[in-house]
Formats: C-alpha cells, structure tokens, sequence
C-alpha cells in the first residue's frame, strides 16, 4: 500500500510536477494515507510523507507548480483544465449540460472546493501532531475563504443542494448553473460534497441529510443514488445518472461518522455490503455499480473499483480487532488484548460536531462495558460491534477503555 501511495506522490522540491495524475483529480490518495495512518501506532514512518501530501494539496489549492485550479475570481476552485470530469461521474446532469454548453472553462462545480477544504482539515490535524502552526494557520485561512466562497455562490436554498457556479470571460462569478426551468441540475452527490468536508451550517446539514434519507430522492433499498430521483433529469437507464456507485458512498459513510450517525453510517455500509453480496452470489461478476430500480449491478463485469471500499466497511463491521471514526478524529494509540475482549483508544478529535461516532469490532458474544476518561458510558453492541456516541472537545486528548 505505502508502494503503491508513494508512485502519486512526488519529493517536494520537484519543480516540474506535484503529484501523478490520471483519471478524474479526486484526491483519493490522501485517504489512502489517512486510512494507513489510521491503523498503525508507530505513525512516524506516514508522518514523514506529509511534505509530499502538503505539494499535492497546494496544487488542488491553486499556489504551485503553474496550478490553474485556483483561477476563478469567486474563491472556487475547478480541475475542468487538467480532465473532462471532475468527479468520475462521467453522465453526471450538471456535468455533462455543462460540456453540452461549453462551459468547461468558466465552470465550478462542488467537489473540487469540497474535497481541498477536506484535504485541508487532514493535513492541518497533521500539522498540529506535528508542530507545524504556520501551517495549520495557513490550512485554517484556506477553509475559510473556501467555505465562504461556496456559501456566497453556490448554495442554493430553494432546493437544498449547492450547485455548478458558471463564470463570464474574466472568470467572475455570474450565476447558479441551472435548468431552462429554474431547476438546479446539480441534484445529486455533487450537490452535498460540502458535508463531506465537514463545510456546512446546521440549516444545511438538516437539509442534505433529508436528501440522503428520502427514499423519493437520494435514498434507495439499494444504496445513494448518485442523482436525485426526483430531479427532472433522472435517468433509471443512464451510466451514474440512475446508479448506484460505492465509492463516493464511502465518503458519504465517513462523514456520518463525523456527524454522530452511526445509523446512516450502519445503513449505507450493510445495503452495499448485502447488494454486493447477492450480484456476486448470483453471478460472479464484480460489476461496477447498482441500479436504483432493479438492484442489479451492471456495465463492466469484472470492475474492481468496488472492491475497496467494500473491504472497509466489512472490516469495520465485523473484523475484531478494528476501530473506525470520522476524518477529524485522529487515532494516537489503539490496542487490543490478544482475544479482542479488552481494548485501549487513545484519540484526539479536530472537528466541530456535537458528536461523533466510533466504531471498535471486538469479539462476539462478549459483554462489555466502557469507560471515557474514566466514566463509564453507553455504547450500542450488537454481534460484537460497539457503536459510540461521543461528544469530545476540539483538540481533546481522550482515552476509551
């Protein structure tokens, strides 16, 4: 794995590159590190490869290596100069109106400017470990003006969704990219990238979640749509326009972690788990997604873009042994008697949320009790997962036994 994350990353004194790039420029590497980081106590070996992560963040931030991502004069930021889709999301509605009017240049859509303010808030709990201030000073300045930027332009209150920003010839912000109706054509994951990146008020986290539950819009037996259902350009035939795609789902799972709601989290990870499960059974194939209306996987048979994120969330629900949290919480020590019936969490959290959640696999039929800090609390266990509901302070040191 450190192989394989260490080909994208590049030294950073390279004058001519920042990272290697293929494919759509989500920065999926970064999690790779995150989830290495994650799993291991002796972190100094993945602490050094933060000046390379540092490189890679400042080109998506648009300061390095001659980085156009930056260009546009609302604060947002776009990757439309470096490949087609910004997203992976190849059929995606906004997406794809937007090539059909040949906007590429003067549009941003949601994820560039949500996935750098994610970037940022990891490398900026790194930089705290690290005692790099200046650093952590300039990621916090980077947020939010980021954050600012998608509230003043993007978010669209009329339909809860944050949408496509279009620019004129001297890349100032114009106007919400939008149907010939009025309909925001950004319905979809897309449109709730910000809470991912932990970038939303209350208002808009009540209404995002309401999108992501409704079974009439996100929500379906088989997963997320990546497409409102109930836009006016939701397709039940198309490629993501009418399917379900795990890998941003992933996202989706990790930032409920974030938010306290281990119950989405829970149903999200177990429908996958389950759909894939039966689509492999029945067939063999390793599809590449779901479709909203059948269930069924289709397109490329033997796809292994699945794969991932399947693995992690078996592991984190149903690998003794295995601890799970959000992305601003920040696992200094895990341990684990050799029986997976004791365990030690030392953690410290960076984020804003009234409460998080904490997933930690031990081994089934024990019974358990658990103490933070001290005090004993509450936990929900079934078949060996404990679920935790925490409220911890911004830069708290905790211990969960």
């Amino acid at each position: 794995a450190k192989y394989t994350l260490e080909t994208y990353l590049t030294e950073e004194s390279n004058p001519d590159y920042a990272f290697l790039h293929h494919g759509s420029p989500v920065p999926v590497q970064m999690y790779q590190f995150l989830e290495m980081m994650q799993q291991t106590n002796d972190k100094s070996e993945m602490h050094e490869l933060y000046p390379r992560l540092k490189l890679y963040y400042e080109f998506l931030a648009g300061r390095v290596n001659g980085s156009t991502t930056a260009k546009l004069r609302s604060g947002l930021t776009t990757t439309y100069d470096y490949f087609y889709s910004t997203s992976g999301m190849d059929d995606y509605p906004a997406q794809v109106a937007m090539m059909k009017c040949n906007l590429r240049d003067k549009a941003s859509p949601v994820i560039t400017t949500g996935q750098v303010i994610r970037f940022g808030k990891i490398l900026s709990i790194l930089a705290h470990k690290l005692g790099k201030q200046e650093d952590v000073r300039e990621y916090e300045n980077d947020i939010e003006g980021f954050i600012r930027a998608l509230d003043t332009y993007s978010w669209d209150e009329e339909s809860g969704y944050y949408s496509y920003v279009l620019h004129d010839e001297n890349y100032d912000p114009v106007k919400k990219f939008t149907t010939v109706d009025g309909e925001n054509l950004n319905k979809g994951i897309d449109g709730i990238y910000p809470i991912i990146a932990g970038a939303c008020n209350e208002n808009q986290k009540k209404k995002i979640l309401a999108h992501l539950t409704d079974e009439n819009e996100m929500h379906t037996p088989y997963g997320i749509s990546a497409v409102d259902k109930s836009a006016s350009y939701y397709m039940v035939n198309g490629y993501w326009n009418g399917n379900i795609w795990f890998p941003h789902q992933w996202f989706i799972w990790k930032s409920m972690l974030d938010m306290g709601r281990a119950d989405i989290a829970r149903d999200i990870a177990h429908l996958a788990l389950n759909i894939w499960k039966r689509e492999v059974e029945n067939t063999y194939y390793t599809f590449e997604m779901v479709n909203t209306v059948t269930g069924c996987g289709g397109w490329f048979h033997n796809f292994g873009g699945l794969s991932s994120p399947l693995n992690l969330w078996l592991k984190a629900y149903y690998s003794p042994g295995t601890v799970n949290v959000g992305f601003d919480t920040y696992l200094d020590k895990v341990s684990f008697s050799d029986d997976f019936t004791k365990a030690q969490i030392n953690f410290t959290y960076y984020g804003t949320s009234e409460s998080i959640s904490l997933l930690c696999v031990m081994k089934d039929n024990g019974e358990y009790t658990a103490e933070l800090n001290g005090r004993e609390i509450p936990f929900h266990c079934t078949d060996g997962l404990l679920e935790f509901t925490l409220s911890p302070k911004k830069g708290s040191a905790d211990s969960l036994v």
